[in-house]
């Protein structure tokens, strides 16, 4: 499957002071009080006594103990200390047992013990935000007292370790400013070491290790963590790991030499589920990008598996959210108007949607889809299916199923296609060569909401004009102007300008991460993590670079609202110098489920060449003979 570069988002400012009790309530021996360093980025700042309004909530007792995996009982479970419990165990049939804290691995370098000790944070805005990101918890600037030690495996009095596990083969072998040009396979690199060390004694690293290092400069330094440094872990994984036997024996010799606390993973190469559920079985959280997975994967192993982008559910449910309000019932206003004529000036909807067997989520959410467009009125005509997702381009595929779909769907009046997700590049050419030009209604799926995706699936002729995708991928402007960008420039100004789009990819990742360190407290663990994420009050966001990211109840995946988008073929993307590009409507606003405007899909736009294109755009997959 396409392996998606996707860069980081933010939003505007929740309200967290709603669901926030006063400091006083935490029942902690620390004291947090505000103290605002000054720094030429800050806005101006409130009261600093408001901060005591705006307290992270750390669990309501000494215990840390997670419920039992079955999906029937999700919540929280009791014990009689830390060290008794902890650990949550999947419904997998396997036994779990609980990590106890652990012991430092070893004395920390100068430096990074000297962060640790470190408990002066700047705030931003008003009122008073731990970053400039929209998405940032209220500000603790200041911690002094009992962190509570090692209160879970990978923790201790000074650090918290987070490993990043990634796949060679997502990467480009590049050279940026002393740069490995080789992504170095089954290497462990330990970022409180530094580059001129082991294993690189020529100081020489590959450029998404080097991003890494400045991210954990900034986050450390950016982020309350109560007095630990979060100490950084980069490992290659052999590409031939690609299997789950693999998977799994890695996230086990991992786990045996390091313990982590929390993981981000980036296992593009397949399986990646099998390294998941395992390192969750061992008690680790889980951070990532963990797109088109289903609810009851993340409840498998509760509070320890959490995804950036919505669960399938979620996702199906912002998509036909949009079709039920301003699609179905409404006339085939992008459609060429022979086949509006033809259809009586009423939609008829067809649907692509792959079958192939990988792609678990894909065939969960067509099915929902349908179920819920049919509910809402929606009459499904024709239906296509492809067996082999998802390649913008397939040199395999020589059979003419794709022209005897659109031959099919042109004979039926079919004048509005429903596409929820999965890339294929010959429906577009087979379409366009019958002269037939529906309305195409899009689900994106991380790929298909990529401008380059749909060039290279040469999807562009026939879409443009005639497609919307409703998208959770926010706007992405220029790089000079995303967030992602000018934060990591605060600390390294010397990475050029077209790797950096790599190392943004991990910002929102590690954004979450951090967040979960803060709002649980000083006493850090799942439960803290798991009180602090589902504190996060349930608004809507007002900033097109950020998303609405707030957790429901049984629900471990942040992105909660959608834009919506059409084709134009003729489009600029910044930063990109081939045609093509989807381009905001209302200039990316998003919207929660159920929220979206009133009117037909080209009611909130007069000319669509007029709008903005989005520059968001992805790897895709070519599948040659």
């Amino acid at each position: 499957m396409a392996a998606a570069t996707v860069a980081p988002r933010a939003t505007s400012a929740p309200d967290w002071s709603r669901k926030y009790p006063p400091l006083l309530a935490l029942g902690v021996a620390a004291m947090l009080i505000l103290a605002v360093l000054p720094n030429s980025l800050n806005l101006p700042q409130t009261n600093p006594t408001q901060t005591l309004e705006y307290a992270p909530v750390p669990p309501e007792d000494n215990n840390d103990v997670p419920p039992s995996g079955n999906l029937a009982a999700v919540g929280l479970g009791s014990s009689s200390a830390i060290k008794g419990g902890g650990a949550p165990g999947g419904n997998d049939g396997t036994t779990t047992t609980a990590p106890a804290p652990d012991a430092p691995l070893g004395a920390l370098p100068t430096e990074a013990g000297q962060k640790a000790s470190a408990t002066n944070k700047r705030c931003v805005g008003n009122p008073p935000r731990q970053t400039e990101d929209p998405l940032a918890p209220p500000c603790v600037s200041y911690f002094s007292g009992d962190n509570f030690g090692a209160t879970y495996q990978g923790v201790t009095a000074n650090e918290v370790r987070l490993l990043i596990y990634l796949d060679p083969l997502n990467y480009i072998n590049g050279t940026d400013g002393g740069t490995d040009n080789i992504a170095p396979s089954n290497t462990l690199f330990d970022l409180f070491v530094p580059p001129g060390e082991a294993p690189n004694p020529e100081g020489h690293e590959h450029l998404i290790v080097r991003g890494f290092r400045a991210w954990q400069t900034y986050f450390n330094d950016a982020f309350q963590t109560y007095g630990r440094a979060v100490h950084f872990y980069v490992y290659w994984s052999n590409g031939g790991t690609a299997t789950a036997e693999g998977r799994r024996a890695d996230a086990a010799q991992l786990h045996k030499e390091l313990k982590p606390f929390a993981v981000v993973t980036d296992a593009g190469g397949g399986a990646e589920d099998a390294f998941l559920r395992e390192m969750a079985r061992r008690g680790v959280l889980n951070f990532g990008s963990f797109g088109l997975r289903s609810a009851q994967f993340f409840n498998e192993f509760p509070k320890l598996i959490w995804s950036y982008p919505p669960s399938i559910e979620q996702q199906a449910e912002t998509y036909t959210s949009y079709l039920c309000k301003k699609v179905v019932n409404q006339p085939p206003v992008l459609a060429n108007a022979d086949i509006a004529a033809q259809a009586n000036g009423k939609r008829k909807f067809g649907i692509i949607n792959t079958t192939d067997t990988s792609q678990a989520g894909l065939i969960q959410l067509a099915k929902i889809v349908k179920e819920k467009v049919t509910a809402c009125g929606g009459e499904i005509a024709a239906t296509a299916n492809f067996a082999a997702c998802c390649f913008a381009q397939d040199n395999q595929d020589t059979s003419t199923a794709a022209q005897e779909s659109m031959a099919e769907f042109k004979q039926k009046n079919v004048t509005t296609i429903l596409w929820p997700g999965g890339i294929a590049g010959n429906y577009g050419k087979s379409a366009a060569a019958l002269s037939y030009y529906p309305e195409w209604i899009v689900a994106g799926d991380g790929t298909m909401d990529g401008n380059n995706p749909i060039r290279l699936a040469q999807l562009g002729p026939s879409f443009d004009g005639h497609a919307i995708v409703v998208s959770p991928e926010t706007f992405q402007p220029g790089l000079d102007e995303q967030r992602c960008a000018q934060t990591y420039r605060t600390v390294d100004k010397e990475m050029s300008r077209p790797n950096l789009g790599y190392i943004c990819e991990y910002y929102r990742n590690l954004f979450q991460v951090f967040l979960g360190i803060q709002v649980s407290g000083p006493r850090l663990g799942p439960t803290g993590v798991d009180k602090g994420f589902h504190a996060i009050p349930s608004i809507a966001s007002t900033d097109r670079q950020t998303p609405s990211c707030f957790y429901l109840a049984n629900d471990y995946t942040c992105v909660k609202d959608a834009q919506a988008e059409i084709w134009d073929n003729s489009g600029d993307p910044p930063g990109d110098n081939r045609p093509g590009c989807w381009k905001a409507i209302e200039d990316g606003r998003r919207y929660l489920s159920g929220q979206f405007p009133d009117g037909n899909v080209n009611a909130q736009y007069r000319d669509f060449r007029a709008l903005e294109c989005n520059g968001f755009s992805v790897a895709v997959t070519v599948r040659q003979i």
